[in-house]
């Protein structure tokens, strides 16, 4: 039973541990060592998952990979993921054409749907909306929307509401 008088929340203490433990490649290859090195000293992979915030059978492959490969088959291996679609010059075409005028191209504004037609017309590489939305965020580029009344500094204003009446009139047909 630990008797000590933390200064800091233990619970505070133990997940800025766990956080430092996963903060870095070599921590996490020293970590599983050191798990490895706990279970061969004779711990159970049980309690070194439940301290750690694991699972027993994430702490009993590494002992398992230990075992038969050894300690330095612990590190994290560099992984490729799939490979793009689109080249480097691609990526650079799209990215200076997002920076022209969409009109110029036929389009009233450059979104993910616009995006992906673009990209099949001009590359015929087929890439979903919600890939294209994933490109404007790689590119650096973010989601601007109209918005039908002023956003902050007008909140419960006489302002805002005839910001509001004025937009949407203002926006309607009358038929």
């Amino acid at each position: 039973m630990n008797n000590r008088r933390y200064k800091t929340d233990p619970n505070k203490l133990l997940e800025e541990g766990k956080a430092i433990m996963s903060s870095s490649e070599e921590s996490r290859f020293l970590f599983r060592v050191f798990a490895v090195n706990m279970v061969l000293s004779g711990c159970t992979a049980s309690q070194i998952g439940e301290l750690a915030g694991l699972s027993k059978a994430a702490v009993t492959g590494w002992v398992k990979t230990a075992d038969e490969q050894g300690f330095d088959a612990l590190r994290s291996q560099q992984r490729s993921g799939r490979p793009s679609k689109l080249s480097k010059e691609n990526i650079q075409q799209i990215d200076a054409l997002l920076q022209t005028d969409p009109k110029e191209y036929g389009y009233k504004v450059w979104d993910g749907q616009t995006l992906a037609s673009h990209i099949k017309n001009t590359f015929g590489v087929e890439l979903s909306v919600r890939q294209c939305q994933r490109l404007f965020h790689n590119l650096g580029y973010s989601l601007i929307r109209p918005q039908p009344y002023p956003s902050k500094g007008y909140e419960d204003s006489e302002e805002r509401e005839n910001f509001k009446k004025n937009e949407i009139y203002s926006n309607q047909t009358i038929h």
